[in-house]
């Protein structure tokens, strides 16, 4: 029984250091990943475009 607490215990840790990771960091994260689908966007919009 403790064994499944443990394991519990560092489940939220875990996820206790993803929550609170620097927020600047995430916002930086999020900004590449949205840059990144602009970039596919407009290239999946231009091939589809140019074969119509």
């Amino acid at each position: 029984m403790s064994e499944v607490k443990d394991m519990q215990s560092q489940k939220i840790n875990t996820w206790d250091k993803m929550v609170h990771a620097p927020f600047r960091k995430v916002v930086k994260f999020d900004l590449i990943c949205m840059g990144i689908g602009v970039v596919m966007g407009i290239g999946i919009g231009a091939f589809i475009a140019t074969n119509l």
